[in-house]
């Protein structure tokens, strides 16, 4: 396994890393043995997406007694509604959510502290006095968190926030189906002039460049900011375009979501062909959107 810095935080992290938003609906015994097996393989990024009780609950255990050799992310902008995760922007809400991740997993803070799903919609209020970036300020304040990110499935969004100076994180769809988004290049630029750590998200389009020998069609929050659709080549992997994502300068840690070990170490294969440059032009061409 190889490391990275996470932008300037002084962190180092996996190239790889867990999102843990497919264990959800697994079993608290699948949950903790893939926790458990990616820390064996070396992954120290883990991604806690909810606040939902039963969700934290099921990991609480595995990610305790590894918590002085791994990065938790945990994020803002959701609440437990009756078992479901759901957004909110109420900042009441928020401020009583994020503080389950630390009392069901036992911990005294999270690593990074992320505003999730930002939209258009949000920009205006982000900011403002009683805002949710406020909100993660006070709790970064409080010693609850010692870094600020940002996740958005929009480019302009990204763009944006990696220019203000104000996040040390954020995340976003990188995947071969965007690789001509445009300004998708230019947040590979900022992030890695400004020391903003880079986390791609979605690696695989949320599964859609797994369904070899289909008609698929990706969805522009799959993406960032495009929609296509294509009938996926047969010899795909998902090594291939976990290598892909790694391959692009600025990039600190790509997250694989998966929901069970074999998902897993099927990933995990991504480092086999290092000895060798791939060459990824082929597939970015065939996913380049027709005019």
């Amino acid at each position: 396994m190889n490391y990275k810095d996470l932008g300037n935080t002084g962190l180092k992290v996996s190239e790889i890393g867990i999102g843990t938003e497919f264990l959800f609906h697994q079993s608290k015994e699948t949950a903790s043995d893939v926790v458990n097996y990616a820390i064996t393989n070396k992954i120290n990024y883990f991604d806690i997406l909810f606040t939902v009780q039963n969700y934290l609950e099921k990991i609480a255990v595995a990610l305790k007694s590894h918590r002085n050799k791994i990065v938790i992310a945990g994020h803002l902008g959701t609440k437990d509604s009756e078992g479901r995760p759901k957004k909110t922007r109420k900042i009441e809400e928020c401020k009583l959510e994020f503080p389950k991740i630390l009392d069901i997993l036992d911990i005294d803070c999270v690593d990074i502290i992320n505003i999730q799903f930002v939209g258009l919609t949000d920009i205006p209020k982000l900011y403002d006095k009683n805002g949710l970036y406020e909100l993660a300020q006070s709790f970064k304040k409080e010693g609850k968190a010692k870094f600020i990110g940002l996740s958005t499935h929009d480019i302009n969004i990204a763009n944006q926030a990696a220019n203000t100076g104000k996040f040390d994180t954020i995340m976003f769809p990188f995947n071969l189906a965007n690789h001509y988004l445009p300004n998708r290049a230019e947040l590979l630029k900022t992030c890695l002039q400004k020391g903003v750590g880079l986390i791609a998200i979605k690696p695989l389009a949320a599964g859609r460049l797994m369904t070899r020998n289909r008609t698929t069609s990706i969805a522009k929050y799959q993406t960032g900011g495009i929609s296509l659709k294509r009938k996926i080549p047969n010899d795909i992997t998902s090594a291939q375009c976990i290598n892909y994502v790694n391959s692009l300068k600025g990039v600190s840690v790509v997250l694989s979501g998966v929901k069970s070990i074999d998902e897993l170490q099927e990933n995990l294969k991504y480092s086999a062909p290092k000895e060798e440059k791939q060459d990824f032009t082929s597939l970015v061409e065939f996913f380049r959107e027709k005019i």
